[in-house]
Parts: C-alpha cells; sequence; structure tokens
C-alpha cells in the first residue's frame, strides 16, 4: 500500500506578489474507527473485539490521568505522550504564573517501530 497525496499551492505571506509555489501534502483514503481497529487487533490474539475495546477506551483514561498528574506516558513501541503548554512572557521568573499559560496541548513522539514505518513509507500522486 501507499499513501496519497496532491499537490498544494502556497503564496509566501510576506511575498504576495511572488507565484504560488506547490508542495506535496498526504491525503486521507479513509478513516479506522474504534470497532473496526478492535476487530483488526482481535484476529492477531486471543481477545475478543469487546475486549480490545475496553482496553483500547481504558488506555485512553489512563493516559488522560496520568498526563493530567504531570507525567510522560511511555508506550513502547507505540511512542510517548507529555503535555505542552504555550503562554505569555514576564519580565521574571517569579512572575510567572497560570495565567500565562494560554493553550495546553499533546505532543507525541513515536516509538521506533512507527519511525521505521515512516522510513519505509511509499507515496503515489493522487489524481485531481
Amino acid at each position: 500500500m501507499a499513501v496519497p497525496f496532491t499537490a498544494v499551492g502556497k503564496t509566501n505571506p510576506s511575498q504576495p506578489q511572488n507565484p504560488l509555489l506547490y508542495y506535496p501534502r498526504a491525503t486521507q483514503s479513509g478513516v479506522v474507527d474504534l470497532e473496526e481497529l478492535s476487530e483488526r487487533v482481535s484476529d492477531s490474539c486471543s481477545a475478543t473485539p469487546s475486549d480490545c475495546s475496553a482496553v483500547i477506551i481504558g488506555l485512553v483514561t489512563e493516559i488522560c490521568r496520568s498526563l493530567d498528574q504531570g507525567n510522560i506516558v511511555r508506550l513502547g513501541q507505540l511512542g510517548s505522550f507529555q503535555v505542552s503548554v504555550q503562554g505569555t512572557s514576564s519580565p521574571s521568573p517569579e512572575e510567572v504564573s497560570e495565567a500565562n499559560i494560554a493553550s495546553s496541548s499533546i505532543i507525541f513522539r513515536p516509538g521506533k517501530k512507527l519511525k521505521k514505518m515512516l522510513d519505509q513509507l511509499k507515496f503515489y500522486k493522487k489524481k485531481s
């Protein structure tokens, strides 16, 4: 299998008079939901699709709980998750408070197996 991509035109906002330049952008060919993922996982082990769904749902709950406690969550070959924040500056460390935090996000770092998969991806240009 291969990942489809299309060409997307972009301009440089600081130089709008320049012509469009085209860049590849990965496109999705479908969606795999929790039910289908659970069925696929159950095909490769002795657990039922319901068991797999329950484990995945429980895993998400525990990841949330651990991130909420300020932990990094490492899931072996899958990768790791951690909380990151974006905020505003203050003139001194003492003046930095929760009020400086504008937003938070979750950083996902893929594990070795996922990184290897990325290195081996094949691509094809989707017809317009």
